[in-house]
């Protein structure tokens, strides 16, 4: 197996273990928004630490960013907070597993986004692929006791997803725009 296939199911993983305990979380005592406020708080520090020490050990400094690089960045991390908690308040609403596949609109809608943003392009078979998934989605949102084929539940799971969209788009923008040479510095400093 490939490191990069490794890499991925554990980042997976994670992403999943993640959501479940902000699910616990904002279940228990908290709000969506302190669940995901806990979130940030944590890990706002140790990616820092972790960048830091990464320039460290390759002799790098970390960059001095651009204007630009801002705008994209503070964009990014607010479209991440409100995808978070559209996510967390959607896991009050359905099952974990159904909230866990509307956060994954944000696949098709990150495609959209990014062309409207970066001038992304994606071809004709792959937009395709992206209607055909989206509407598998919005499928898997129509209550079986009847009711509306459009309802809360599929209101927030595709907000969430399209908060998500937005924000991986504008953190590609902001590493576009820090571009250290180091794929690596430039992830950890954008983060």
């Amino acid at each position: 197996m490939e490191l990069w296939v490794f890499f991925s199911v554990l980042a997976a993983a994670a992403q999943t273990v993640r959501f479940a305990v902000q699910k616990v979380l904002a279940g228990a005592t908290l709000s969506p928004a302190a669940a995901t406020w806990a979130r940030f708080v944590y890990s706002a520090p140790l990616v820092a630490l972790l960048a830091w020490i990464y320039a460290q050990a390759t002799d790098q400094i970390l960059p001095a960013p651009e204007p630009g690089f801002w705008l994209y960045a503070v964009s990014g991390g607010i479209f991440q907070i409100l995808a978070t908690i559209c996510t967390v308040s959607l896991f009050k609403l359905r099952a974990f597993a159904v909230g866990i596949t509307f956060k994954k609109t944000e696949v098709m809608l990150t495609v959209l986004v990014g062309l409207v943003i970066l001038g992304d392009t994606v071809g004709l078979a792959g937009m395709g692929a992206i209607a055909l998934g989206f509407l598998g989605v919005l499928l898997l949102s129509d209550p079986p006791e009847g009711g509306s084929f459009f309802n809360r539940a599929a209101g927030i799971g595709l907000l969430s997803g399209l908060f998500f969209a937005l924000s991986a788009v504008t953190y590609r923008g902001a590493t576009l725009a820090l571009d250290t040479g180091d794929p690596v510095l430039t992830g950890g400093a954008t983060l």
